[in-house]
């Protein structure tokens, strides 16, 4: 018997969270880096940025910056990109997936009509 492990729900939206977290926080940091080095390397007197000014903004940007991320990866990620384009056009975007939904919406018009509700 065959087992499948269902993850839409929260446990994508935890995943998605903690990911997108990750991101921002290593990107705060490199982009930190990178500031501090060319800062060193221009000759400005980076000692008094460094300490809890950079620990508090990096604080205070790092959840905001993770919210404006997921926004925009769910925003992104929902709807169908397919559903502006006539039915009878799929198959001249069979690249992206058209000739399957073609195909598949074809099959289900197929099926045979069960008159049977249970």
């Amino acid at each position: 018997m065959e087992r499948t492990v269902d993850i839409s729900g929260w446990p994508t939206l935890v995943f998605q969270w903690l990911l997108s977290s990750a991101l921002v926080f290593g990107a705060l940091f490199l982009g930190g880096y990178v500031l501090f080095r060319v800062g060193v390397y221009a000759g400005i007197p980076v000692e008094r940025f460094a300490g809890t000014p950079t620990v508090v903004t990096a604080g205070v940007l790092w959840p905001i910056l993770t919210v404006l991320w997921v926004r925009h990866i769910r925003r992104a990620d929902s709807g169908d990109w397919l559903a502006g384009v006539p039915r009878e056009q799929y198959t001249r975007f069979a690249g992206y997936g058209g000739l399957a939904r073609y195909h598949w919406e074809k099959s289900i018009e197929r099926l045979p009509e069960d008159d049977e509700e249970d």
